[in-house]
């Protein structure tokens, strides 16, 4: 028997405990279903359980950059709409984000409201 996976609407990766809780709880206050993971391996355990509709994803993680795990990921989601933080990732360019799934990236430190309104924005694509 095939267990059937829970859908939630956000993946929040960042390794920043207390910035990834307070994005967490913005997005919650929202309306939005997330679930937060601290590394690309935890974010990547998670999906074994849950699918989201969108990935918030940070570029610098522990163990693997966000280009990378969003290639993972994908994998496993492929329709999944990601967006990607982070203060310096001048040298990717919008082409290649786009290319391997990226649909928004935003500098860091991120506005909560206009996280949200991406993550909508995303959701409603979607749909």
């Amino acid at each position: 028997m095939t267990e059937t996976l829970r859908r939630y609407d956000v993946l929040l990766v960042e390794d920043d405990i207390d910035l990834g809780a307070l994005m967490g709880s913005y997005l919650a206050r929202g309306g939005l279903d997330a679930r937060t993971a601290h590394s690309g391996s935890s974010a990547l355990r998670l999906l074994e359980n849950v699918q989201p509709k969108v990935a918030v994803l940070d570029f610098r993680l522990p163990d693997m950059d966000g280009v990378e795990l969003s290639q993972k990921i994908i994998q496993v989601v492929p329709d999944l709409r990601i967006i990607m933080m982070s203060g310096a990732i001048d040298f990717l360019e919008q082409d290649l984000l786009e290319k391997i799934g990226i649909k928004v990236f935003v500098n860091k430190p991120v506005p909560l409201r206009a996280l949200l309104r991406a993550v909508l924005q995303l959701l409603q694509e979607r749909t």
